[in-house]
């Protein structure tokens, strides 16, 4: 697969499966693009965002035993459990993930 394609089949997986409209009450979709962040433009919850690279990962056949959600995504704690010092969160775009389908394992962290 070259990298075009692998650049195209990612963005096209993401447009078919998690489309998001340019108004909720309109319809439109909006383009994905490689700049997208999950954080800022999917706006995904971190157990959504765990869910949508899980199914990402498994269609791309990404190997992400490396990867590391804390350092993208700020989970909540239990009330009675200490919370560790807030840490700069990383972006995590389609880019990164593009990257990473196209070398068959996670790349980043």
């Amino acid at each position: 697969m070259s990298e075009k394609n692998t650049e195209s089949e990612v963005i096209q997986y993401l447009m078919e499966h998690y489309l998001i409209r340019t108004h909720w009450f309109k319809s439109g979709i909006r383009q994905v693009t490689k700049d997208w962040t999950l954080q800022d433009d999917y706006q995904f919850l971190p157990e959504d965002a765990h869910d949508f690279l899980l199914d990402v990962f498994g269609h791309f056949t990404i190997d992400y035993s490396n990867f590391e959600g804390r350092n993208y995504f700020a989970y909540e704690y239990p009330i009675w459990q200490k919370k560790p010092l807030p840490e700069a969160l990383k972006p995590l775009t389609v880019g990164m993930i593009i990257e990473s389908a196209k070398a068959g394992k996670w790349l980043y962290d």
